[in-house]
Formats: C-alpha cells, structure tokens, sequence
C-alpha cells in the first residue's frame, strides 16, 4: 500500500504565508520519510476552514522542491471552472513536475462554492461529466471541438500537452451512491473520504461501484482502483493524542456544521445538506475516531488499517494528519515520523 498526505484546514491561528510554509515543510519532509504522495483540496470563501483555493499553485511551488513525490489535487472541483482552463493547468504541472501528477477531480458539495462562484448547484453532475469529457479531449494530439449544454467550443489546439499519457492518472472522488455507480459506469478509479461518510458506509458504496464497473465492462486498473482519504493521527499513547486532536476535531466539526446550517441552497438539494448537517451536528471525537477516522498508537494504526485493507483492498492512503487545523506543525512532523518508522513498514510491498 501506497501512503499519502493530504492538506486543507487552516485554523486562523497562524498567518496564510506561515501556514504555505510549513505545509510545504512537511511535503518535503514526506518524500524524505518515503511517503508517495501529496495531496491539497480545492476549496474557496471558507476562511476558517481552509485557505487553498488555489491547489495546482501550491503544488507546482512543491514540485520544484521535490523529486519523486506524486503530486495529486484533492479535488479539482470541475464543475466551478471551465475545463479549456483546466486542461491546460494540469498538464503545465505536468510537464514542470516530469510527469508526477494525479489528477483527482469532483462534483463538490459545499453550497458556498456554487454560490460564490453564480453556478447552480443543481447542474453539478451534468457540469461534471461535460468538463471531464472536455478536459480529456483536449489533452488529444488534436484541436478539440464541443457543443454540449454549458461549452461551445470550436476548433481549438489546446496546449501543452501532459507528459504522461494519454492523460495523467484519473481519480473520481466518490462520496454519495450515485457518484460511485457513476464513477464505476465509466470505469474510473475512485477515491472516498471517511471525513464525508463512515468506513461502514463507504464499504456499502464500493459494492454499487464494483457492480457498475463489471456491468460497463471496464477491467480493473491493476490494483489501483480505490484510494481511501482518511483523518489519521499517530501519537504515543491514548491521552497525548487526544489533548493533541480533540481540539482539532472539535473546531472542524463546529465549522462544518455552522457552514451547512447557514448554506442558502436550492430545494432539490436542501433535504441532503440538512440531512448532512444533522449527522455532523451530532459527531463527537469519539464516534468519529471509531468510525470516520484514525486516531491511535502505531500498533493500533497497524491493525485498524489492516482491517480496513481487508474490506477495501485500497492502493493507497491518504492520510489527513491535521483535521481541523488545529494541531500544531511541530506535532503534525512528529506524527508523520511515528507514522512512517512505525506503521508504513507494516504495508511494503516486500512485508
């Protein structure tokens, strides 16, 4: 199993320039412990929740930093931009970095993106699958022409070209049942965040996808089908880390629940936020450190991932070592150390 870092909260206790800095401290500070990939969200208007609006900038600064780290956007929320524009930033990080992006994209599904941005949270799935089938056609060795529902788009040689081809590695962020059938219809890889749903009820997904897959078809990607994202923190023992995340814990959920409660949304969607409101508004540290997160020793991190790789077989991890923004950089390094001499070994391709 391949290990990850993903990056997002800001908690407003630190300036944005300090906090880029030791985000991007610990990026390298992952190629060198031997983690493979990094990790940033997309996300826009949420200042107590994250300051990455602009996740291939920070990518590309960590790109010239690094040399073998795989670069992955956690997501690229397709349906807020025009994919021409995508197309193009993607592959420029591509051919900067040598070949080293993963290209993680999705519907998204805070209604503060949609709004900010004057687009309909209604037309998310179809803006979705119209951007992706754009994006890829443009990456073609040929001009691109569309006339769908939301692009017209004529004759036009999109450039440069990514470095690997046909395209950089694609990954769907799957979070409700219908993205997943979707997802496994086209026979993308995936990736699914247990912040969003509980590890119970991604297993339920998979099984929609898997299905969707094998009706459409598609073969298997090699083992590198699934990707699971996950908040995980390593700590010595049980009360250190819950002084350590608790805190953290404690400020995510506050935010994202204030966050969905106030959102003005339409009604064809406001029966899922509320309901998802609902299930954040009754979260505690525990129950989402039993069902929804990580939070333990090295050798309780060793057997719950271990069992999560039972039911998912996923290639890779993705490891949110500071959900809520809350915990300190020096303690976040730390964590990843304990992590990597303690827990990576277990899952190498030789053990």
């Amino acid at each position: 199993m391949k290990f990850g870092l993903h990056f997002q909260s800001f908690s407003g206790s630190q300036s944005p320039a300090q906090w880029f800095r030791d985000t991007l401290e610990q990026a390298v500070y992952a190629e060198a412990l031997g983690f493979e990939s990094v990790w940033p969200v997309e996300q826009h208007f949420i200042s107590d929740l994250s300051i990455l609006s602009a996740p291939l900038l920070f990518l590309a600064a960590a790109a010239e930093r690094t040399k073998t780290l795989r670069l992955g956007i956690a997501i690229i929320l397709l349906p807020l931009s025009h994919p021409i524009r995508i197309a193009e930033e993607i592959a420029t990080l591509d051919v900067l970095s040598n070949g080293r992006v993963e290209f993680g994209i999705g519907r998204g599904a805070i209604p503060a993106h949609f709004s900010g941005f004057g687009i309909s949270q209604a037309e998310s799935r179809d803006r979705f699958i119209e951007g992706l089938e754009i994006v890829l056609a443009a990456w073609k060795n040929e001009p691109v022409s569309y006339h769908g529902r939301f692009f017209q788009i004529d004759n036009l040689m999109v450039v440069p070209k990514p470095v690997q081809q046909p395209h950089p590695p694609l990954r769907v962020a799957c979070n409700s049942a219908d993205t997943f059938e979707l997802a496994g219809r086209l026979g993308y890889r995936i990736f699914a965040a247990s912040q969003v749903n509980p590890y119970y009820r991604i297993k339920e997904f998979l099984s929609a996808y898997d299905e969707a897959r094998a009706a459409a078809q598609h073969p298997s990607h090699g083992g590198d089908d699934f990707t699971l994202l996950t908040p995980l923190y390593v700590g010595e023992n049980e009360a250190q880390i819950r002084q350590e995340m608790e805190p953290s814990v404690r400020h995510l959920l506050q935010t994202a629940t204030s966050l969905l409660e106030s959102a003005k949304v339409s009604e064809k969607v406001a029966a899922h936020i509320r309901e998802v409101a609902e299930r954040s508004r009754r979260l505690t540290y525990d129950r989402m450190s039993e069902t929804m997160a990580i939070f333990d020793t090295p050798e309780r991190c060793v057997e719950r991932l271990a069992l999560l790789y039972e039911d998912f077989k996923m290639d890779r991890t993705i490891c949110w070592f500071n959900p809520g923004g809350r915990v300190p950089h020096e303690r976040v390094m730390r964590s990843m150390e304990l992590f990597a001499a303690k827990v990576m070994p277990h899952f190498s391709e030789n053990d």
